[in-house]
């Protein structure tokens, strides 16, 4: 298990992959939850990091909303190579 702050995954249970990021199936490690995460590799985002800046930013503003169609980021946390964004997921 990979640990990301208060979260971890299983770099096998992939959900899908993009141009710059893969996610993983993830959970709360303590209240066992289940959630997304988004590992996005830094070297991938040499030319597009205010892209990140952006795309946190509206997670950031749309999880306020509190709606049941909109994805709440729980986490957002930066290691060496990777930045990760813990969402929350529907079973």
């Amino acid at each position: 298990m990979e640990i990301v702050g208060s979260f971890e995954y299983n770099s096998k249970e992939l959900i899908g992959h993009g141009a710059f990021a893969v996610v993983f199936k993830g959970r709360h490690r303590e209240q066992h939850y289940p959630v997304a995460i988004k590992s996005i590799t830094k070297k991938s985002l040499a030319k597009s990091q205010s892209l990140l800046g952006k795309e946190i930013k509206i997670l950031q503003e749309l999880s306020a909303l509190k709606h049941k169609n909109v994805v709440k980021l729980l986490a957002c946390t930066e290691k060496d190579h990777n930045v990760f964004l813990v969402m929350e997921v529907s079973v």
